[in-house]
C-alpha cells in the first residue's frame, strides 16, 4: 500500500490528478488492486467531510480524486487529498 497526497488551492470544482504517482508504483512492477480516496482537509476548516469519489481508467493510466463541489464552496485556502493505492 501507498498514500499520495496533493495540496491545491480550494475551488468550487476539486479534481485532482494522481495519474504519475499511480503510474510509478506500475512502472515498477506493481499491479493496481484497488485505489481508496481518503479524508480531505482544507486550511481555513481542518476536516472537511464531504462526497470523496475516486475517477480512473481501466488500466490506471489516468487516476483522479473528486470532491463533491457542495461541500467546499467558500471555504478557500487549500485543501489536501489523499489515494490510498493497493499494489501487488
Amino acid at each position: 500500500m501507498e498514500c499520495f497526497s496533493k495540496t491545491v488551492a480550494t475551488d468550487v470544482d476539486l479534481l485532482v490528478d494522481f495519474s504519475a504517482e499511480v503510474n510509478s508504483i506500475i512502472k515498477n512492477g506493481g499491479k493496481i488492486v484497488s485505489a481508496i480516496p481518503g479524508t480531505t482537509t482544507n486550511s481555513n476548516n481542518a476536516l472537511v467531510y464531504g462526497k470523496v469519489a475516486i475517477q480512473a481508467l481501466p488500466d490506471w493510466s489516468e487516476v483522479y480524486v473528486r470532491c463533491n463541489s457542495n461541500y467546499y464552496s467558500g471555504l478557500g485556502g487549500t485543501t489536501t487529498l489523499n489515494l490510498l493505492v493497493i499494489y501487488v
